[in-house]
């Protein structure tokens, strides 16, 4: 008679093996570890299948949806569909694709952008060797080199450190140029004139004037019916049922992961050689350049000028006064010595921050004018304009120099740190060639830095100033410089739109929103939006900006030159009615989160609100993979309120709390779910940073607070650089991917792009364990085969 075996037990360690010797023993020690799906039979019954996919939940759906989608919308939406292989083609499914139909229309998505081909786009300046460190680049090292003193282009870049030899016009001579290492001060335009000539040049294409575009310019109303029809899902009762269990979850089967997958997560970032958080690429993608520096760099940064130049003139007002440095902080007077003029340990203090974050930002930085200002409110006027501004009279030479000095030098030292730099575009002549013309200028140029533009909801101001006399104006402001002959040969403007990545609307709480006229969005076209102080809707804003991006975009394409990606911010305010149509009562945190659906590729910036909104909005955002940017540590950025205790609610407390606090902050849920999070530091100056690392801060303090481990960190850090608009060059030597067709592991960002794996295993670059991966995509995976199995009839179509 055979023996019979005895089968291990779920006791022993998986090392320890049960020997002849030891049938009948115990089991020396019992594993204090886990359960882990290693630990437990698979079974493969259709309870066990529901239970995986989330299905097994009661589901209610009265038959009855709202009926608009009969009316508005549902055939023409067909023509850009096509259906899945059941044959059944959800909402999800309807709106992803008209989000498609939009973006690939505007020549947003990834594949309509030459500069992800990595094998014709051409790189200027030239990638890094690629073990190439900032201490050891021996063109730092070569001193003779670095500072010739026979030629005056050659001290382009080189800031003035004092005035001791100045000549005429005040200016710092050539013997006293300060000379900072970076590897910007090489680039050469002429260089880059001569590559792009060869390699891009102005291909013969049909130039349309500026008056052709605008003939081409769409009517808002077809817009406005899909924004109704999508909106009219996404609000109702059936949807966000289903979508608020769905989300619940996701956050309950990430928990559930983490507890049977976490060792192994951890084992998978322990054999990855070389490779942790710090040597892995981070790129901070809304870094605002008018709060790039703390509070602390910009005081020693005036006082190390205030001690090396105090009489140099560096500011005059619009009455022609001209007023040396350390005039401008004892308010025109004539001080002998810093003693006298008692500007104290901090020049910039409170108040002046204060002042620039509501009066100044908001106003007289975008439109480029400013009222008589007098007392200190002319001390702080002058401090901005002349350490905060590109365009003055010293021709933004201190503002390029914090920015070498404190961002792009500290970047390229540390290598893994990078940033897509927001400017905001001010409403002045030529404002396009001014500020390529500052970049070119200073050399503010590095391999770690990128560019995004910010478009204000500023049309009230600039009407009430004089400078627009319709919304028409207000486009023309933005877009008919770029559509110019001038643009065409300007090498400075062509090299700055190269490395432009996004361009973003700006939703503050200090837009004006109180409407008089009460003129209809649909039938007003730009032209006719005048006579009014009117603040436009968001979607009026953003639907002609994508109109207008759009034809850029083909242009540019056309001429084998990279797009521009559109963003949009959530209002933070909750309390603020939509105003885009009649008749709909919804808010304009709603407005803007559809909009940003519908014609924004990447990503939704200040993105906090999401979390409030409709949980089928929600769910939609991570159905679609659409990139989400919070700021937790800014202090522009939302907060949840805490919730009511009984020992609260019996405690009279007439104290007024702030609402503004870390935990609140709901980005770490989103990430659970499986949102695209990416983390940003948004303003430094404005958010009390206190390292010289604000990005780092910015993981280190989330890792602290919610003990997070590697791979969470690591996840956040690819997340950054997948929906970047860096290079593809640059995203397949960092990430492994690439929009060629593999056989390997695949993910769909936004709806639109998909990327590819350039082979097996990519964990040695990115140090996002394989389980983590391949953990988020079964779930995107079944989230999409369980919405096209399980939800009715009603909300499909066939």
């Amino acid at each position: 008679m055979a023996e019979i075996q005895r089968r291990p037990s779920l006791m022993l360690d998986d090392e320890e093996d049960l020997s002849h010797e030891r049938r009948s023993r115990l089991p020396s020690q019992v594993s204090d570890a886990p359960l882990d799906d290693t630990d437990m039979i698979a079974l493969n019954t259709t309870f066990d299948r529901q239970i995986i996919q989330g299905q097994p939940m009661h589901l209610e759906f009265n038959g009855h949806t709202n009926p608009i989608h009969q009316e508005v919308g549902a055939s023409q939406l067909k023509n850009h569909c096509h259906l899945e292989k059941g044959g059944c083609l959800t909402i999800f499914d309807i709106i992803g694709e008209k989000r498609a139909y939009y973006l690939k229309s505007s020549a947003q998505d990834a594949l309509s952008n030459p500069k992800n081909d990595t094998n014709s786009w051409f790189l200027y300046p030239r990638p890094l060797p690629k073990f190439w460190k900032f201490e050891k680049d021996k063109r730092f090292q070569d001193t003779q080199k670095e500072t010739p003193d026979n030629k005056e282009a050659d001290h382009k870049g080189y800031f003035a450190t004092r005035a001791t030899h100045t000549d005429v016009y005040n200016q710092p001579g050539p013997t006293d140029r300060l000379n900072l290492k970076y590897t910007g001060k090489f680039f050469e335009l002429e260089n880059y004139a001569e590559e792009f000539q060869n390699v891009v040049g102005i291909r013969n294409t049909t130039s349309l004037s500026y008056q052709d575009v605008i003939a081409k310019i769409s009517p808002i109303a077809e817009f406005s019916k899909d924004f109704q029809w999508v909106l009219s899902y996404l609000v109702s009762e059936e949807l966000n049922s289903l979508a608020t269990k769905r989300i619940e979850y996701l956050l309950n089967r990430f928990d559930l992961f983490q507890q049977l997958e976490g060792r192994t997560e951890n084992r998978e970032n322990r054999l990855v050689p070389h490779r942790d958080f710090y040597n892995v690429r981070k790129v901070d993608q809304n870094f605002l350049l008018s709060g790039c520096v703390s509070q602390r760099q910009l005081n020693e940064f005036i006082w190390e000028k205030l001690n090396l130049e105090p009489e140099r003139i560096v500011y005059k007002d619009y009455s022609g006064k001209e007023f040396k440095l350390r005039q401008i902080f004892c308010n025109g007077a004539d001080a002998k010595s810093n003693e006298d003029a008692s500007i104290g340990l901090k020049a910039v203090d409170d108040l002046f921050l204060e002042w620039y974050q509501t009066v100044y930002l908001p106003g007289i930085h975008i439109m480029g004018r400013c009222s008589t200002a007098t007392g200190k409110d002319q001390t702080f006027l002058m401090i901005a304009k002349t350490f905060l501004e590109f365009d003055n009279y010293m021709n933004g030479e201190y503002f390029a120099e914090l920015v070498v000095r404190y961002v792009i030098q500290s970047f390229e030292k540390s290598k893994y740190q990078l940033a897509q730099l927001s400017v905001d575009f001010q409403f002045s002549e030529d404002w396009w060639f001014k500020f390529s013309n500052w970049i070119t200028k200073w050399k503010l140029v590095s391999y770690n830095i990128r560019w995004n533009v910010r478009f204000g909801r500023s049309y009230t101001k600039l009407y009430a100033s004089g400078i627009v006399k319709s919304f028409q104006d207000y486009l023309d402001y933005i877009f008919c410089p770029l559509f110019s002959a001038k643009a065409k040969n300007d090498m400075k403007l062509q090299y700055f739109l190269s490395t432009v990545c996004c361009f973003d609307l700006s939703a503050t709480e200090g837009d004006d929103y109180v409407w008089k006229t009460f003129m209809d969005p649909q039938l007003t076209a730009p032209v006719d939006w005048s006579a009014t102080r009117d603040n436009p809707p968001i979607a009026y804003y953003m639907f002609y900006l994508m109109e207008y991006v759009k034809q850029f975009n083909l242009m540019r394409r056309d001429r084998l030159q990279n797009p521009v990606t559109l963003r949009l911010y959530a209002p933070l305010l909750r309390s603020r009615v939509s105003q885009f149509k009649e008749g709909i009562s919804i808010t304009e945190q709603l407005e803007s989160l559809i909009c940003n659906v519908l014609l924004c590729q990447s990503g939704l910036l200040q993105a906090e609100p999401l979390w409030d909104a409709s949980p089928a909005v929600l769910y939609l955002y991570y159905l679609l993979q659409i990139p989400v940017i919070v700021s937790p540590l800014s202090s522009v950025s939302i907060a949840q309120e805490k919730p009511k205790t009984s020992r609260a609610d019996g405690i009279r407390d007439v104290t007024v709390q702030s609402t503004r606090f870390y935990t609140g902050n709901p980005f770490l849920q989103m990430q659970k779910i499986g949102h695209r999070v990416v983390l940003s530091s948004n303003s430094v100056l404005l958010n009390s940073s206190y390292t010289m690392e604000p990005i780092i801060e910015e993981y280190s303090v989330a890792a602290s607070i919610y003990l997070l481990n590697s791979a969470d960190l690591c996840e956040f850090v690819r997340n950054s650089i997948v929906t970047s608009g860096y290079e593809g060059f640059y995203k397949a030597h960092w990430n492994g991917i690439g929009l060629t067709q593999t056989q390997f592991l695949r993910e769909k960002i936004g709806g639109t792009d998909v990327w590819y794996d350039q082979e097996l295993d990519t964990s040695y670059k990115h140090n996002v364990p394989t389980t983590r991966r391949l953990y988020r995509k079964d779930c995107l995976d079944r989230e999409w085969e369980f919405i096209r199995k399980q939800v009715p009839n009603e909300l499909c179509f066939s």
